[in-house]
C-alpha cells in the first residue's frame, strides 16, 4: 500500500508533468505517460491485458496529430525546421524497445524542461522489435511526443514497416496483448496507419551547421545514381506506404541505406549480404555539397559503444539502445549539439575526448544537469 507521502510525491510529479507540457490532450495520454514515468518498468511488467483499447486511443490520439501537423504545413516528408538559434538540439538512435534507456532518456528531458524548454528532441526511429517491452517503448515516445509537439519529433524508421515488424518481435508482442486475432486486427492496422505516416527526414540549422537526420542515410538509386536535390524531390517521396516494397527508391534509401567506410569512389551498391544498399564517402560527398548539408545524423547501425563519426564527423551514427534481442550488447549513447559546437569537437563525453555524445547512464545524466544547465531539479 501506498503511503500518504508516496500520494503527495506521485501528485506533485502530475503537477510538475501538466505545467511542463502545457497542452489540451486528452486526460488519459497524461495518465497513460505519468504511469510509465512515474513507476517506470514496474508499472507495465504486470500491466492487466484490457489496457489495449488504451493502446487503440494513444495511437488514435497520435495519428489525428500527426495528420494535423501535415494539414497545416509544420510536418512534411521532410521536416524543415523552424530556426531556432539559441536551442539545444538532441538526436536519439535506434531505441528497439529498450524501455529502460529510453526511461533514462525521457526522464533527463523532463529534468531539463524544468530550467530549458528550449530544447528540440529528435528521434531517429526504430522503436519497436528486438526486445520484449517494444510496445510499451512505443506508447512511452508516443505520449512523450504527444505533451511536447513543439520539441519532440518522432521520424520513420526500417522498423516502422508492416513487413518488418511482423517478423522481429512487435507483432507478436502486440498480439500477446490482444489475446485473439479479432482484437488483434484492428490495432495491427493502426499502428501500421500511424508508422506509414511517420516523416522521413528533418533538417535544420543550429548555429552555423545545416544538419540533416534520417534513420538510414542519403537519397539515391542504385541502378542510375546521382545525387539529388532533396528539396526539390522531397515532396515527390511516395513514403506514405504500410510496406517499403511500395515505396520510391529515394525513400527507400532514407530508411535502409548504410554508409560504407571503405568504398570511398564508386558511388552505391546493393549488398548481397543484407540487401541494404550502400553508400560511399563519394556519393555521401555530392549529396552533401549539392544540398549544402554540413552533417548528417542517422541511426539504422548497430555499434557496441553506440555510436560512430565518419568522414570528418560530417556523418554521425547513433544506437540508443543497450540491448538486443533480450541480451546485454553494449553501451547505448545520444547526441546533443548547441548553437556553439564546433564539429571537430563532437566526440564521447564521459571520456572526456570531446562533447555531445552522451551515455544513457544516470549517474552521468545527472552530471550534465549539473555541467550544461546548472540545474537542481525535483524528479
Amino acid at each position: 500500500m501506498s503511503t500518504n507521502n508516496e500520494f503527495s510525491e506521485e501528485n506533485h510529479l502530475r503537477d510538475l508533468l501538466y505545467s511542463l507540457a502545457k497542452q489540451e490532450v486528452p486526460e488519459y495520454v497524461f495518465q497513460w505517460f505519468f504511469r510509465y514515468f512515474a513507476k517506470g518498468t514496474e508499472f507495465f511488467k504486470a500491466e492487466p491485458h484490457d489496457l489495449l483499447e488504451n493502446y487503440s486511443a494513444l495511437l488514435s490520439t497520435a495519428k489525428i496529430m500527426l495528420d494535423h501537423r501535415y494539414n497545416n504545413g509544420s510536418y512534411s516528408k521532410i521536416i524543415h525546421d523552424t530556426h531556432t538559434p539559441d536551442w539545444n538540439y538532441y538526436f536519439i538512435g535506434d531505441t528497439h524497445g529498450s524501455f529502460d534507456d529510453t526511461y533514462l532518456m525521457i526522464d533527463y528531458f523532463i529534468r531539463v524542461f524544468q530550467v530549458n524548454p528550449n530544447i528540440k528532441i529528435i528521434w531517429l526511429g526504430d522503436y519497436v522489435d528486438r526486445n520484449p517491452f517494444d510496445l510499451q517503448n512505443l506508447a512511452f515516445i508516443v505520449a512523450f511526443w504527444i505533451l511536447f509537439p513543439n520539441n519532440v519529433f518522432l521520424l520513420r524508421g526500417n522498423h516502422e514497416d508492416a513487413s518488418v515488424c511482423s517478423r522481429y518481435g512487435f507483432s507478436q508482442h502486440l498480439y500477446e496483448k490482444a489475446g485473439s486475432k479479432d482484437y488483434f486486427n484492428p490495432i495491427w492496422d493502426q499502428v501500421n496507419q500511424f508508422f506509414s505516416h511517420l516523416p522521413l527526414g528533418f533538417r535544420t540549422q543550429i548555429g552555423e551547421k545545416k544538419i540533416l537526420a534520417v534513420h538510414g542515410g542519403i537519397p539515391f538509386d542504385t541502378k542510375d545514381y546521382k545525387p539529388i536535390k532533396l528539396e526539390q524531390g522531397g515532396s515527390n517521396l511516395n513514403c506514405f506506404q504500410t510496406e517499403h516494397f511500395d515505396m520510391d527508391v529515394f525513400s527507400q534509401t532514407i530508411l535502409w541505406a548504410d554508409p560504407d567506410p571503405i568504398n570511398l569512389t564508386t558511388g552505391v551498391a546493393p549488398t548481397p549480404r543484407t540487401g541494404r544498399p550502400r553508400f560511399s564517402y563519394q556519393a555521401f560527398n555530392d549529396f552533401m555539397e549539392l544540398n549544402q548539408f554540413d552533417i548528417l545524423i542517422r541511426g539504422h547501425e548497430k555499434f557496441s559503444n553506440g555510436y560512430s563519426l565518419l568522414w570528418d564527423k560530417r556523418l554521425i551514427s547513433l544506437f540508443s539502445t543497450s540491448t538486443y534481442d533480450g541480451r546485454k550488447i553494449g553501451e547505448a549513447k545520444f547526441l546533443r549539439i548547441q548553437p556553439n559546437t564546433k564539429r571537430k569537437d563532437i566526440e564521447n563525453e564521459e571520456l572526456n575526448q570531446g562533447i555531445g555524445i552522451l551515455a544513457i547512464k544516470e549517474y552521468f545524466l545527472e552530471n550534465q544537469l549539473d555541467k550544461y544547465y546548472n540545474a537542481k531539479t525535483e524528479f
